[in-house]
């Protein structure tokens, strides 16, 4: 038997497809259909699939079988466009994410700007039996000359999110849920950290640059300071670690923040900073007590 390829599937994909009057639309999107960054051999494939009665490709796992045996296979949310997909791995650990819409739900997803952003570093149409993506494609050309804007009131409300849940966090830390104040800084507060980190990018290199969506691409497009800053933001799961790398965390939103407001001309909150790190500050010290 021929050792199945990323090709082969494509292959044996738009021929299952043809065959199949439910399936009305095919698509490759991400690395194997964009030239900045294209494929290696880590990339997966991604293939948006427009099908009517959808739901049943994504519950009836039979029809892969069409396309290769699946060692592994689950659903899980698409990184954009609020859908599901199956998430396949084949032999040779070849990586296949399968996302399902019905063909009406493409006029609503023309309308997400994260979708059409995906769209516009690169799309390959396999199968159009309805020239149904004529309009996206114009829109995804269309999202290369947006410039994206920035709004001043977000942009406070970030930084007293971030501020507020520092002093949750040292609050867990306080009372011994050791796991669940780690959690808020690794994941909520990093989220917030990262959010005004691509603001900032976009503030210094042009607000087209590309900060690409979550957290892709990061040691490539971000600036080396805050990717070295980076290692000394996470920790074990140890009491003191975790004190300290909320302590880093902190300065790092506080600097990436004040230059943020600074080139926008916004008045950053001192107050709230001060509040909330001088509660830290008695807490952590209060732990040592």
């Amino acid at each position: 038997m021929d050792k199945l390829t990323y090709n082969k599937i494509i292959e044996k994909l738009i021929v299952y497809a043809e065959e199949d009057e439910r399936i009305r639309t095919v698509l490759i999107v991400g690395s194997r259909a964009r030239t900045a960054v294209p494929a290696d051999q880590w990339s997966d494939l991604d293939l948006v699939i427009f099908a009517k009665d959808a739901q049943s490709f994504l519950t009836d796992k039979k029809w892969i079988v069409n396309i290769g045996k699946p060692y592994i296979s689950f659903l899980e949310n698409t990184a954009v466009g609020g859908g599901l997909e199956r998430r396949i791995l084949f032999e040779n650990g070849l990586d296949v994410d399968f996302a399902f819409f019905p063909p009406s739900a493409l006029f609503e997803l023309e309308k997400d700007s994260e979708v059409i952003k995906v769209f516009s570093r690169g799309v390959r149409v396999l199968i159009d039996k309805d020239r149904l993506t004529e309009s996206l494609k114009e829109k995804a050309k269309e999202n290369i000359r947006i410039v994206p804007s920035l709004n001043r009131e977000e942009i406070n409300n970030i930084i007293q999110d971030f501020w507020y849940h520092s002093v949750l966090a040292s609050k867990k830390l306080r009372r011994g849920e050791l796991l669940d104040g780690k959690s808020i800084c690794d994941s909520y507060m990093k989220n917030l950290l990262f959010s005004l980190i691509k603001i900032q990018t976009r503030l210094n290199k042009g607000a087209e640059y590309d900060t690409w969506h979550g957290y892709r691409f990061f040691e490539k497009w971000a600036d080396p300071s805050i990717v070295q800053a980076f290692k000394g933001l996470y920790a074990h799961y140890e009491e003191e670690e975790i004190w300290t790398a909320l302590q880093n965390t902190m300065q790092v939103f506080r600097n990436t923040a004040i230059n943020v407001c600074e080139a926008l001309h916004i008045n950053y909150p001192f107050e709230a900073d001060e509040y909330a790190s001088k509660l830290v500050e008695i807490y952590y010290h209060d732990h040592k007590l």
